[in-house]
């Protein structure tokens, strides 16, 4: 699949995801407002976390298909500048939920909140996990690497949790047990301890640097294998890797033969920067810089005795 057909599939995931959890926002919050449903309010909150996560990932993805050649920083600039605002108020928003619902068990819970919260707690279960697997089918087929399992099922968690909240107090409603009444705040209060987690974790991220991207060892060891299997690279000084929100922008230091001359060094590094791309569909980028190969240096070679023989002639 083309770049470009990547970026339009991952932008494509990315709008969908974006509009449908800004619909469960809308419809959790005007619900759990009219119901007076705690449970239901900070579950909307949450929905607006993974909204905001949602927005920054669109943007990032949006600003690399528009200037794919712009440098790290300043294409972090939007995204960067929407996750400050956007943790900021998921961090008022979960502690005013919070305090709220501590309020309301401290004041003692007078009503249930009506049936309707719980029709649309599970309702947006469905939804949720919709858009999970859509999103995920889309990020299969633009080859870009997945969100990780436990921040994609985090939303789903805490409706679990306001579900049961929620059913428990309209439970106690119908069947004249005011004492379950308590269960919907005090499952507003373990949902928004969820989300000023999830606004601490997005302001976190902001402010690490968005150049280094920490890879693993088998990562690394199957980059370095892939870059010497290109015919003309005698050995590779420096594999880095800078992260652009699902995909990678590669950084590579390559060494070739002293012999050969500047042009046939430039296509040395365009075959690798294609067979990198090519290869492997979640790297959008590889800037390869070309050095001479120096056979005083320990690198392991095979082109290291025909050096060392020219050199006794």
């Amino acid at each position: 699949m083309a770049m470009e057909q990547r970026s339009v599939s991952a932008e494509r995931g990315a709008l969908v995801s974006l509009w449908g959890l800004l619909g469960l926002f809308v419809v959790k919050g005007t619900v759990g407002w009219l119901t007076g449903s705690k449970a239901l309010l900070a579950d909307a909150c949450h929905s607006a976390a993974d909204f905001a996560g949602s927005v920054t990932s669109y943007l990032g993805i949006r600003k690399a298909k528009v200037d794919p050649n712009a440098k790290a920083s300043s294409r972090q600039q939007p995204e960067s500048a929407a996750a400050i605002v956007l943790s900021a108020l998921l961090l008022v928003a979960g502690i005013e939920v919070g305090v709220s619902s501590v309020r309301s068990l401290a004041n003692g819970v007078d009503e249930a909140p009506g049936v309707s919260a719980v029709i649309v707690i599970a309702a947006g279960i469905g939804v949720r996990e919709g858009l999970i697997r859509y999103k995920r089918v889309r990020d299969i087929r633009s080859g870009i690497r997945g969100d990780r399992n436990g921040d994609n099922r985090s939303d789903i968690f805490a409706s679990i949790t306001a579900l049961v909240g929620t059913s428990g107090a309209v439970i106690g409603g119908m069947y004249d047990m005011p004492f379950l009444y308590v269960l919907d705040p005090a499952a507003g209060i373990v949902i928004s301890v969820f989300v000023v987690r999830m606004g601490y974790r997005m302001t976190s991220g902001v402010l690490r640097s968005p150049d280094r991207y920490k890879m693993d060892d088998t990562d690394a060891q199957t980059l370095l294998e892939a870059v010497q299997r290109v015919d003309g690279v005698v050995a590779v000084d420096e594999v880095k890797a800078r992260e652009h929100g699902h995909y990678l922008v590669l950084d590579i230091v390559i060494c070739v033969n002293p012999r050969i001359s500047v042009f046939e060094g430039q296509d040395v590094a365009h075959r690798v920067r294609r067979h990198l791309t090519k290869r492997f569909i979640h790297v959008m980028d590889v800037n390869v810089k070309v050095q001479p190969y120096d056979p005083g240096y320990p690198y392991k070679s095979n082109h290291h005795e025909e050096e060392v023989s020219s050199l006794l002639q």
